[in-house]
Formats: C-alpha cells, structure tokens, sequence
C-alpha cells in the first residue's frame, strides 16, 4: 500500500506491564497481512541506551556529536541529541522514520492526541486522560498472567483492532485484487 501523505499514527496507551508491547508484537504482522507499511515509536520514559558502552559507535556517540548513525548491510539506527530538559516529542520522533510507512503504532506518548487503543489491567478502570486527549478505537481489559509470562491477545481480538485502524486511515490507495490497478478508497483520519 503506497500513501500520499505523512502515516497515520495510532496510540497504544495504559500503564506500565499492562500488554502494550505485547499487543503490538501481534497487531505488527496483522496489519503487515493486510499491505501496510507499519512503523513503530516507543516512549523510553525511563530513557536508553542504544549502544554498548566500549564500542566505537558509543564512543563517538559520548564524545558530543549531535547525531550518530549506525549502519548495516540489513539496518541503521540514528541517534539524535535532544536538549536534556526538553519534553519527548511523537513528531519528531516520526520526522526520522521512513517516509513510506502508511501507519505508525505509538506506544506511550498518551498526552498526544492521536486515535489509540487503551489497555487496563483487570483490576483497573481506564484512567481518564487515556480516554479523552485523543479518539478511542478500542478499551481492552487485559487479564495478567503468571508473574513473567506475557499477555497473550485473541487473534480475533487483533483482528478486530487492525480493523479499527484500516477504517480510520486517510484516502489511501490499495491494489485492486482482479486487475492490480490502484482503486482509491476513501475514510476519514481523526486527529
């Protein structure tokens, strides 16, 4: 699927161990299936590091460049200085994604006021502010397993939410299944 314009980014919010990363290990593929170019922004609220202390890469990094890649035969990575007191921001944390993706999963980054699925544990109730910074495609309670174990989601279920998304996204062009041509299916983007 091709796009004419920036991705579509879609949240995935609710508190920390609830399934979020778990829900989009298995919304990924889903989506893909259906010919989406699929990225994905994360928010490190307790920050990160990409590179292993002593290698070159991390040692130009330390060395005060503002920005460092990394590049592969198959990957790269770019490392970007932000200011240290400056807030995390999903833009521009989109700016340096490939420019060809149709939609972008948002884990975290719940001030935004994106579209986003909101996962609560079963003993929570949805924190208001995951309800109302941006529209709710799905609220799904998430039943936590055993201590270590990762939730598991229904393939029904993620069908459901890739769904959600695939209806929500812009003008958007999909090839035609008899004849290959491009057939241009209208929808609305909520922002």
């Amino acid at each position: 699927m091709s796009r004419r314009d920036a991705p579509f980014a879609v949240g995935v919010v609710g508190s920390s161990g609830v399934g979020k990363t778990s829900l989009l290990e298995e919304l990924i593929p889903e989506l893909a299936e259906r010919g989406l170019a699929v990225g994905v922004v994360k928010h490190a609220s307790h920050g990160f590091d990409l590179d292993r202390p002593g290698k070159d890469s991390h040692r130009l990094y330390a060395s005060g460049p503002a920005a460092v890649a990394l590049a592969s035969d198959d990957q790269v990575a770019t490392l970007v200085r932000s200011e240290p007191a400056q807030c995390a921001s999903l833009a521009g944390a989109m700016a340096g994604l490939p420019s060809d993706l149709d939609v972008v999963l948002v884990e975290g980054f719940a001030w935004e006021p994106i579209p986003r699925v909101v996962l609560v544990g079963s003993s929570e109730t949805p924190r208001r502010e995951h309800q109302e910074r941006g529209p709710v495609l799905h609220i799904i309670e998430v039943t936590q397993p055993r201590p270590g174990a990762k939730p598991v989601f229904a393939r029904a279920l993620v069908r459901e939410v890739a769904q959600a998304i695939v209806h929500r996204l812009r003008p958007r062009v999909v090839p035609d299944a008899d004849v290959g041509a491009p057939v241009v299916l209208s929808g609305s983007r909520c922002a």
